[in-house]
């Protein structure tokens, strides 16, 4: 069993966006994977992202965004919905945009980096 690092995509909104933690994964723009010390986006160069797990992204944007990303499961899947962290007002859900024939994804992850994006998306 593993934590999932977000995509290249998502490293890259992210870094958009503001985050700065230290993470030991970096990606490059090129999509090849690097380790570092322990380094934040804004000590890495132009083309390169830090690449941290999907629960580190989850709890960045609860404690710094007030976004909270909830996986939910169902017969066909998985899927999501975002809402404020501090008191559950609803923001968006994933509308039943997902890959398969329930409209929703096959894996937990899957939907987590899909809400993720989604969440990324909306910030301003």
């Amino acid at each position: 069993m593993t934590e999932e690092l977000v995509t290249l995509e998502i490293a890259k909104l992210l870094k958009e966006k503001g985050f700065n933690e230290y993470c030991e994964n970096v990606i490059d723009d090129n999509g090849v994977l690097r380790k570092t010390l322990y380094r934040t986006n804004n000590y890495l160069p132009k083309v390169c992202y830090s690449r941290p797990t999907q629960t580190i992204v989850a709890k960045w944007l609860r404690e710094t965004k007030n976004v909270h990303i909830c996986i939910y499961n169902n017969a066909c899947g998985y899927g999501y919905e975002i809402s404020k962290a501090d008191n559950g007002t609803h923001i968006s859900n994933d509308l039943k945009d997902g890959p398969n024939n329930g409209g929703v994804w096959d894996t937990y992850e899957e939907a987590l980096e899909a809400g993720i994006k989604e969440a990324l998306s909306l910030l301003s």
